[in-house]
């Protein structure tokens, strides 16, 4: 009997001391328990699921703002040009969110361009991960 007890506590116990290993894991895991806007403690700080690209995206939809995030995605998007790890669907995403904005749909055009800038942000994190780790592409 005591030793089921044992056993079902540290079961129940047992997701508690798993812990994230990064900061990216805590958020990443958390991201997908909650979704965006839930706060969450790591390390001893409150920090929040949303991208900063979902911030900028919240700001009244008007023209300027959709064409000022719009110039955000572009020149993200240029940066991971550059590097060589554009994402192909970017520059779609982005034509789509200029798009919207001819059609004075300003708030689709926000969230078209936080897309693209965070798809850039992504592939330039893929580029540093790719220098950091190109070893484990070299068959052996």
């Amino acid at each position: 009997m005591k030793k089921s007890l044992i056993i079902a506590a540290a079961l129940a116990l047992a997701p508690t001391f798993a812990a994230a290993e990064s900061f990216q894991e805590a958020f990443e895991m958390n991201r997908a328990m909650y979704g965006t806007d839930h706060t969450f403690a790591w390390n001893g700080k409150q920090y929040t699921t949303t991208h900063e690209e979902e911030v900028e995206a919240r700001v009244k939809p008007t023209k300027a703002n959709a064409e000022a995030l719009i110039a955000k995605a572009e020149a993200k998007n240029k940066e991971v040009a550059e590097l060589g790890f554009e994402w192909k669907l970017t520059r779609g995403i982005i034509k789509d969110a200029k798009a919207a904005v001819a059609e004075g749909e300003y708030q689709k055009a926000l969230d078209l361009a936080a897309q693209a800038k965070y798809h850039a942000r992504i592939g330039i994190a893929q580029y540093h991960y790719a220098q950091k780790n190109w070893h484990l592409s070299v068959p052996q």
